[in-house]
């Protein structure tokens, strides 16, 4: 569009340019040579004014036309052979995976290949070794030009630790909530007798009693324990088919349940598939099994098996059901 309004530009400046010098030369038949810089008269030439429409249809404007229809032309390749020449255009590099590879071994890798990183973050995980990539972007593959710096993310020495924040004395959501924004997960919820149902009563990490303020480590799972009433309240058990673990996870706590055992199929050949399973399966069925008490845990099977996810099971109605 740009080369579109340049072309329009020298194309209209040429116009005025020609037509303001044959009026003022009063000549019939102006010899104009790339863009009337050179214009020819004789005092032999018979004067008269040339009219706008004349000009127009005069040989001039005509070469005048395709001389800025050529400039545009040659300024468009010139442009695009010194972009090509810039960007390095078809010069690329793949990127390599460096997943649990150790810093020092990426530096050589991407200094051989004209690539430079940068260390993005630092988390730890019991499944790598400390001090080794655990993540990258852009992903391995990919071609990017060189000198692009790739972002990784480094496996930590030791786990980051943090206080323990107040869980107690409020609703069970709050505390999920809590747990969360503090870089904690949500474990599994109890419940013992209390006159203040659904009340957080206790906070645990592994068992134990942890006092607000103590130092645990980032990432630790929190167990909750909640008063309920002596007649023991009741939840509904959800439908999980279907849905992913994280999913199942939500379902289960909006109703004050947990998840029991995970376990998942033939169909998952590396720990990276497992976040797209899907639950095929799950203990207390709901066509079965309506109602369950609070704390209850829910086993759950996952599966990338499509076959076993094509049927939906309908869930069985009670006879005095009026739906």
């Amino acid at each position: 569009m740009n080369f579109l309004y340049l072309f329009v530009f020298i194309l209209v400046s040429s116009f005025f340019f020609d037509y303001t010098l044959c009026m003022n030369f009063q000549v019939r038949k102006p010899t104009c040579c790339f863009l009337s810089y050179f214009c020819v008269h004789s005092p032999n030439y018979e004067h008269y004014h040339m009219t706008l429409k004349e000009f127009i249809k005069s040989k001039t404007f005509k070469l005048n036309a395709l001389a800025a229809l050529g400039i545009t032309f040659f300024l468009i390749l010139l442009n695009m052979f010194f972009l090509r020449i810039y960007t390095g255009h078809g010069d690329s590099v793949e990127i390599p995976d460096l997943k649990g590879k150790t810093g020092a071994q990426v530096s050589v890798i991407l200094n051989d290949l004209d690539l430079k990183f940068e260390i993005r973050d630092s988390v730890y995980s019991n499944e790598a070794v400390p001090g080794t990539v655990l993540d990258q972007f852009p992903k391995p593959g990919i071609k990017v030009k060189e000198n692009r710096t790739i972002l990784i993310t480094l496996c930590a020495f030791k786990q980051q630790m943090i206080p323990m924040p107040q869980l107690t004395d409020i609703s069970c959501r709050q505390a999920k909530n809590i747990i969360e924004s503090s870089g904690l997960i949500a474990g599994e919820i109890e419940y013992q007798a209390s006159e203040f149902p659904n009340l957080v009563l206790e906070q645990k990490v592994n068992g134990i009693n942890v006092r607000v303020g103590e130092m645990i480590s980032k990432g630790s799972v929190v167990d909750l324990v909640l008063g309920g009433n002596s007649e023991g309240e009741t939840s509904e058990v959800p439908t999980l088919f279907g849905r992913n673990l994280a999913e199942a996870r939500l379902a289960l706590g909006e109703v004050f349940l947990n998840v029991g055992t995970i376990t998942y199929d033939e169909s998952f050949i590396s720990e990276d598939q497992k976040i797209k399973g899907l639950i095929w399966k799950q203990d207390p069925d709901p066509k079965t099994v309506f109602e369950v008490a609070r704390g209850t845990s829910i086993n759950i099977w996952l599966t990338l098996d499509p076959t076993k996810l094509e049927a939906k099971p309908e869930a069985e109605k009670p006879e005095n059901s009026f739906f």
